[in-house]
C-alpha cells in the first residue's frame, strides 16, 4: 500500500459522528442509576428484614443449631449489605456539559453493575449458606415435631431453588447490562475513528 492509497483510504472513511444526542446519554444515565437506587432500597429493605427475622430466632429458640444457624444467617445478610454498597451502589452522574464524559460514565456505571450481577453467586448467595445449612439442620433436629418450619427434603430443595433462580435471574439481568453496553459501542465506534 502506497501513501496515496493510504490517504485515499482515509478520506473515504465515513464521517458520521456519534449518533446518540447528549441529552439522551444523560437520560439514559439517570433512569439507570434511579433503578440501582431503587433495587438498592430494595435490598436494603430486604436484608434489615432477615436480620430482624433471624435476630428473632435467637431470642425464640434455644437449640444451638438453630441460634448458631440464625447468628450465620446475619452475618451473611450484613456482609452482602456491605457488599451490594461497595459493588453496587448509585453514583451521580457527571453534569449536562461534560459530553463524552458523560457517556463514559454511563458506560463504567453499566459495566459495573453488570460485573456485580455476574459474581452475585459469589458475594450475594455463597454468603447465606452456611448459615441456612446450620439453621436447616436444627430445623431438622430441633424442630422435628414443630410446624413452624417446613422439613424433609422438599425443603431444602425448594431452598436451593431458590438460591439457584436469584443467580440466574442476576446472570440474566448482567446479560442485559451487557447488551446496553455493546449498543453503546456500536455508537461511540464512528466517532472513535475519527480520531
Amino acid at each position: 500500500m502506497t501513501d496515496n492509497d493510504l490517504k485515499t483510504l482515509w478520506k473515504s472513511q465515513s464521517t458520521d459522528a456519534f449518533t446518540m444526542p447528549l441529552q439522551d446519554i444523560h437520560r439514559r444515565a439517570a433512569r439507570f442509576q434511579r433503578q440501582v437506587r431503587l433495587r438498592n432500597l430494595l435490598e436494603y429493605g430486604a436484608g434489615l428484614f432477615v436480620l430482624g427475622g433471624f435476630g428473632y430466632y435467637i431470642v425464640e429458640f434455644t437449640g444451638l443449631l438453630m441460634r448458631a444457624g440464625s447468628v450465620l444467617v446475619m452475618l451473611g445478610a450484613l456482609f452482602v449489605l456491605f457488599e451490594l454498597h461497595r459493588r453496587g451502589a448509585s453514583r451521580q452522574p457527571p453534569g449536562p456539559g461534560l459530553g463524552i464524559a458523560s457517556l463514559d460514565f454511563h458506560r463504567a456505571e453499566l459495566a459495573r453493575q453488570r460485573d456485580a450481577l455476574r459474581d452475585v453467586w459469589r458475594w450475594y448467595v455463597a454468603p447465606f449458606i452456611p448459615g441456612v445449612v446450620v439453621f436447616r439442620w436444627g430445623v431438622e433436629t430441633e424442630l422435628a415435631d414443630s410446624p413452624a418450619f417446613a422439613h424433609g427434603t422438599l425443603a431444602n430443595v425448594c431452598i436451593a431453588l431458590v438460591f439457584s433462580a436469584i443467580v440466574l435471574v442476576n446472570r440474566w439481568s448482567a446479560s442485559r447490562l451487557q447488551r446496553q453496553l455493546d449498543e453503546l459501542d456500536a455508537l461511540a465506534e464512528p466517532a472513535a475513528q475519527q480520531i
